[in-house]
C-alpha cells in the first residue's frame, strides 16, 4: 500500500531529475508498465517523450518529457514515475491509473489570514 508519508519520501528522495535521461532505469517502466499501458517514447520532437496511451489524450499526463522524469519506482502493484510537483502510480495488474500532485503545506501567515 502507498501511504502519504512513502509519497513524501519519493518527493524528498527523488527531488531533481538524472543529468541524463539515459539514467533513468526504462527497462523497469517496460517491464512493469507495458502490458497494461502501452507505454512508448517517441523520439520525433524536439525532445524525447514517454507517451502512456492508458491515460486520455487531453490529460496533461499523457505525454511527458523525459528530461522531466525523475526516477521510475516499482512498488508491490504499482510503478511510480516521479516528476517535480506530481507522481503517476500505473498499476501493475490492470489499466488503472493515480495521480498524485504534490501541493504546498499553508505557512502560519496564511492560516493568520484566513482567520480574518
Amino acid at each position: 500500500m502507498i501511504t502519504k508519508k512513502a509519497i513524501q519520501e519519493l518527493y524528498k528522495k527523488y527531488r531533481k531529475a538524472p543529468e541524463s535521461p539515459d539514467f533513468l532505469d526504462m527497462p523497469l517502466l517496460f517491464d512493469y508498465a507495458s502490458k497494461y499501458h502501452d507505454v512508448t517514447i517517441d523520439m520525433d520532437g524536439t525532445s524525447d517523450t514517454l507517451v502512456i496511451h492508458s491515460i486520455d489524450c487531453d490529460s496533461p499526463f499523457h505525454r511527458i518529457a523525459l528530461t522531466s522524469i525523475h526516477a521510475f519506482v516499482p512498488f508491490e502493484d504499482w510503478l511510480a514515475i516521479v516528476l517535480h510537483s506530481s507522481i503517476i502510480f500505473l498499476n501493475r495488474n490492470c489499466p488503472k491509473v493515480s495521480i498524485n500532485i504534490r501541493t504546498e503545506p499553508v505557512t502560519l501567515m496564511e492560516r493568520i489570514k484566513g482567520m480574518f
